[in-house]
């Protein structure tokens, strides 16, 4: 399936999901350039900055988020050719160990992550300017191992794009979350699409229903963050539901009590 996800200080929104037709070539893509093209920003938004993976990076994505004047940093497959014909993937295995710099990258949940770095400016085909980031957890990572990001932003550091990017791992957090809290995927269905579709959507519009019910209660405090806050809200609607039986128990014996009391 396909998720898109907004992220802002401690929230971690599902806005749109659809499941992904197996037979139908590009689908991922589709579906997600037609939820960019649906998605509608608050008012009180100034920036949107589209982060995706290598999967996502087609061309045609690519120029509607250029179209929308948004910015993007995705992960990008080594096929990809440079202006002059070669390919993305010959500058991996004969980057020198000495060209790459560590850096320290900030991850959503505030925790820092230092990785080995080298960044470079360059013109990809049918993408124009770019700017174009290696990255490597450890200084003797071979070439399979160094992640390649690809972003519009020209100006930005090498620390910059990499916490851009690390606001990708909220989708991967949000599917976990709703197989783990909510049995996304679990749900016994014939292959009828229609009922594959709400059974997939079923347990994010749950969430949604959680976020609703207690968002606002306590303010920002209970936005949902990288800790899980999903089963934080589960468990305070199963309180919520065992204090509601409590006190209906207990206004029934009152009643009874009462009724035994006018008869004596």
């Amino acid at each position: 399936m396909v998720v898109l996800i907004a992220s802002w200080d401690g929230f971690r929104i599902p806005v749109a999901l659809a499941p992904i037709a197996p037979k139908r070539k590009g689908h991922q893509n589709i579906l997600f350039r037609q939820m960019l093209k649906d998605f509608a920003p608050p008012a009180w938004v100034r920036e949107i900055i589209v982060v995706a993976e290598a999967g996502s990076a087609a061309n045609v994505t690519l120029k509607l988020i250029n179209e929308l004047h948004w910015t993007s940093v995705f992960a990008m497959p080594r096929t990809r050719k440079f202006t002059n014909g070669k390919y993305v993937r010959d500058m991996v295995p004969h980057l020198p160990t000495i060209r790459s710099r560590r850096r320290a990258t900030s991850k959503p949940d505030g925790r820092r992550q230092d990785y080995g770095v080298f960044m470079r400016h360059a013109e990809l085909h049918q993408l124009g300017d770019v700017t174009i980031v290696l990255s490597k957890k450890r200084r003797n990572c071979g070439p399979k191992r160094i992640k390649i990001i690809v972003t519009n932003l020209l100006d930005a550091s090498e620390g910059t794009i990499l916490s851009h990017y690390a606001w990708r791992w909220g989708v991967e957090l949000t599917i976990k979350e709703r197989k783990s809290g909510l049995h996304l995927g679990r749900m016994q269905v014939t292959n009828d699409a229609e009922r594959v579709t709400r059974s997939v959507v079923l347990p994010v519009c749950a969430y949604l229903v959680f976020l609703h019910l207690y968002s606002g209660k306590d303010g920002v405090k209970d936005a949902p963050s990288q800790e899980g806050s999903l089963f934080r809200l589960k468990q305070r609607f199963t309180e919520d539901v065992m204090q509601e039986q409590v006190q209906r128990v207990e206004q029934k014996w009152r009643r009874k009590w009462k009724q035994i009391k006018e008869a004596a």
